[in-house]
């Protein structure tokens, strides 16, 4: 536990480094535009669209830092070698790997709730009155992040390049979010093989879909404890599983 304790602190600070607080930077800067923007185009509509637009700009900057900082942070340190010198010391693969994936996902949370400060500050000068169902949106994206990490961090064992593990990242990510149409076009084609084809994707696709409570903001009288909690138990049943996959793919790596 040490060990992995001391891997996660290494990485969190590396990824501060690396310049992820730029993320933030950015975002309270499009924020800031956006509400100079809107407010004087239109001032009805305002309160609103900075609501939609900062919730979906923080979950979008926290998703691409996840994916990139997943990619490069494993697949760089093999091409360099220093994945080998920090496993000479007393390192197991597993405690490695799940150590990067903690730290790494520690770094964008903490990034990710720096931008959930900016927005609500925005938001509360603009006069914006607090809903819980508001900040219920970040649990949802903690959830969604920590499922793209694993999903990225297992791509960038399973492929030989950042280029192509960030293109599977993606292409994942553009599908995870479209699990119903998915699901909607198996149960209506003809073709069984295609039908048997499109189910067995979206058995291995993450289901990002079930983690849009964003989405679901305006429906009146939702109920989001169950959904936070199927959410959660989705999310961490598809992060073990990626994680499980990556350990075995990186135990299998020789350096």
């Amino acid at each position: 536990m040490k060990i992995i304790l001391s891997i996660i602190r290494v990485t969190f600070l590396q990824q501060l480094r690396n310049r992820l607080w730029l993320a933030v930077l950015l975002y309270a800067v499009v924020m800031g535009a956006a509400s100079l923007l809107f407010g004087a185009i239109s001032a009805d509509a305002e309160l609103t669209v900075i609501l939609d637009l900062g919730l979906a700009a923080a979950e979008f900057l926290g998703l691409l830092v996840a994916a990139v900082g997943a990619v490069t942070l494993v697949l760089e340190e093999m091409e360099s070698k220093t994945a080998y010198l920090i496993l000479t010391r007393p390192v197991s693969r597993s405690a490695y790997v799940v150590g990067r994936f903690l730290g790494l996902l520690g770094a964008v949370l903490a990034a990710v709730g720096l931008m959930g400060l900016v927005h609500v500050g925005i938001l509360l000068l603009k006069g914006w009155e607090p809903t819980s169902s508001y900040f219920l949106c970040f649990p949802f994206m903690a959830l969604k992040v920590t499922v793209v990490t694993s999903v990225a961090l297992f791509f960038s064992l399973f492929s030989t390049s950042q280029a192509s593990s960030m293109a599977f990242t993606a292409f994942f990510w553009l599908l995870g979010h479209f699990g119903p149409e998915l699901q909607f076009l198996a149960e209506k084609t003809r073709n069984v093989a295609a039908a048997l084809g499109v189910k067995a994707f979206l058995f291995v696709l993450p289901r990002l879909d079930l983690l849009d409570y964003r989405d679901l903001l305006e429906v009146p009288g939702l109920a989001a404890g169950p959904l936070l909690a199927r959410g959660a138990a989705y999310a961490a049943l598809y992060t073990g599983a990626c994680l499980i996959l990556s350990t075995t793919l990186f135990s299998r790596r020789e350096f």
